[in-house]
């Protein structure tokens, strides 16, 4: 099993393939298993890693194995594992939480990105609104006090809303239930009041958004800020959702590899 040390983190990764290093980050409650179809379909080209973030799948951190996380701190532990695995600079592809934290590691730490993909993630988790504010407090006291299998089953129709996808909803379901509560309610808090909004007018990597268009944000949140950054783009990957490379993988092989042809 491949485990990196990095600051007193056990640090999994998984890495396929050789050529130009290709970075995956993984979303809130998930792992390196977000980027099953992607490994198999871009290490044919690319030398690909991905990451299982502190905090999730198969990291640990032996001295805080329920947090504090924050996305800074991810951000630093994954450039510092970039660089002792020689694959500084790299193109970072995020989804959600991973598309975040791919943000912050291109604000951060700029010379281990030569691009980042941020797929259905914004900015900011900062609530503009009451609606929000509410969403955000009871989505605090869910996590909290049911836990991560109860957020599996209220999430999983939502990302997988077709009959025909029971299987995808029962494996999230599932994935989340198998997590420790406190470890699950620590990522969650790293998340929740996060913003490098009045920073990403500085990225000087190229920027590229992918949305799902039946994302939790609408695909306005992201161009709103991709015009913010000099030469970023917004493509819209249409009837679709949130866990879109798991939802429709090839379609989203399709978009991500047209897109890094570009850069």
């Amino acid at each position: 099993m491949p485990v990196l040390p990095v600051d007193g983190i056990e640090l999994f990764y998984e890495e396929r393939g050789s050529g130009a290093p290709l970075v995956f980050l993984h979303g809130l409650g998930s792992s390196t298993r977000d980027w099953e179809f992607q490994l198999a379909h871009f290490s044919k080209q690319w030398r690909c890693v991905a990451f299982d973030l502190p905090g999730s799948g198969r990291s640990r951190d032996p001295a805080r194995p329920h947090g504090p996380f924050s996305l800074a701190g991810y951000a630093k532990v994954v450039a510092s594992a970039m660089k002792a695995l020689s694959i500084a600079p790299a193109h970072v592809v995020g989804l959600s939480m991973g598309g975040m934290t791919s943000l912050q590691l291109a604000l951060d730490v700029p010379e281990v990105v030569k691009s980042i993909t941020v797929v259905n993630a914004g900015a900011s988790v900062v609530a503009k609104t009451v609606k929000e504010r509410a969403v955000l407090a009871v989505r605090k006291v869910l996590t909290r006090t049911l836990g991560p299998k109860f957020v599996g089953k209220l999430v999983a129709p939502r990302l997988f809303p077709r009959p025909h996808e029971q299987a995808l909803r029962d494996q999230f379901v599932a994935q989340l239930a198998a997590q420790d509560p406190r470890t699950y309610a620590a990522v969650s808090a790293a998340v929740m009041g996060w913003s490098v909004e009045d920073r990403v007018q500085h990225l000087g990597c190229p920027v590229v958004f992918i949305s799902a268009d039946a994302d939790y944000s609408p695909v306005s949140v992201k161009e709103a800020l991709a015009a913010k950054i000099r030469g970023a783009k917004v493509i819209v990957v249409p009837d679709s959702h949130h866990a879109l490379p798991i939802e429709k993988p090839e379609v989203f092989n399709e978009v991500l590899e047209a897109s890094l042809a570009g850069r």
